[in-house]
């Protein structure tokens, strides 16, 4: 979809706190707190947990009427990958190594377990923004605009390019663009209503369509929102902000492209996915085999504390791999 980029010149200044998990690891300290088992939270059904407590949860949100599927990663016991699809961005499959390719890679991510997979962005030709994976660019980052990034330990950091990402405090492997900002602060961006056709290239010159979307909430857990009904990006932020979202971006949109899939259990080798979005057109198995666009992966920290799963880091000098393995103490042995 061709994009028509109307989101302001006010972007390139936007100043917000920037949404990143909690600022602990397996090597930061021991203070107690961090050991507490991730709670359970009154209207989320659990989808996974392991023996750090919930790794995933879910809802259905109503927002004015329309039903919203809501996935959340909890960033204490859950960390994410960025994977390019086998036609978009063009030339990238043949380019990236396996972890970064166009279906899971189970041979490193089935290691830790997959608890969820969604859709990404926009395609490259819309020019909704930058995506890089791997030391790999294959777009340029764009100032002002929203942005997803993802670490070597896997941890996320949401915020808007030349504002509060890119951060000396913060090396990603990955990184993925997407138009200005939807919510900022726990409120909607002016942006998101001033022109409806900003915000993605509709079918049928019809600007409302099934949207997605991706925020971070205030405990710094990663939240999906998407529906098959008809909305524009003001529903679909304020459906963002209903599920707690304080920083959020719009994904994909029109009823091709949302999909989502949740377990209920951390999948090593490809199983169900029962969490969906209701009507949505596809399987999210698809993402078993390969799919023709980005997608994100979520996976299941260890079950000790002390332990997590890291990958290499970008070395500064062309295509990094990033395989997992686990560091810290406690680790299981292999």
């Amino acid at each position: 979809m061709n994009v028509r980029r109307a989101m302001g010149a006010s972007l390139a200044v936007v100043t917000l706190a920037l949404a990143a998990p909690p600022a602990w690891s397996a090597s930061s300290g021991t203070h107690a707190a961090k050991f507490r088992n991730e709670p359970r939270q009154v209207g989320w059904t659990v989808g996974v947990t392991s023996a750090r407590g919930v790794v995933s949860d879910y809802k259905m949100e109503n927002v004015a009427g329309v039903w919203f599927r809501v996935f959340r990663l909890r960033a204490r016991t859950a960390f994410l990958r960025w994977h390019v699809g086998s036609q978009d961005p063009p030339g990238a499959w043949g380019a990236v190594p396996a972890d970064a390719a166009p279906a899971v890679d189970w041979a490193s991510e089935g290691l830790a377990g997959v608890v969820g997979v969604f859709n990404g962005g926009f395609k490259v030709g819309a020019r909704a923004g930058g995506s890089m994976v791997d030391g790999l660019t294959f777009s340029p980052m764009i100032r002002g605009d929203m942005t997803i990034g993802i670490d070597a330990a896997g941890h996320w950091r949401m915020g808007v390019w030349g504002a509060t990402l890119p951060s000396g405090s913060f090396h990603p492997i990955a990184l993925r663009q997407n138009l200005g900002p939807l919510v900022l602060g726990g409120r909607l961006a002016p942006a998101a209503s001033q022109n409806i056709f900003g915000w993605g290239s509709p079918l049928n010159n019809q600007p409302e369509e099934p949207r997605s979307g991706l925020g971070v909430d205030a405990a710094g857990n990663l939240v999906y929102v998407a529906t098959m009904s008809n909305i524009g990006p003001v529903q679909l932020g304020e459906a963002l902000i209903a599920a707690g979202v304080r920083t959020g971006m719009e994904l994909d949109m029109n009823p091709y492209w949302p999909i989502l899939g949740g377990s209920f259990h951390a999948l090593h080798s490809p199983g169900p996915l029962p969490v969906q979005i209701p009507y949505s057109e596809h399987n999210p198995d698809i993402y078993f085999n390969g799919w023709q666009r980005d997608f994100f992966v979520g996976l299941a920290e260890p079950n000790s504390w002390t332990c997590s799963w890291v990958s290499p880091g970008l070395s500064g000098h062309g295509v990094s791999p990033q395989p997992l393995r686990l560091a810290g103490s406690g680790c299981p042995r292999a």
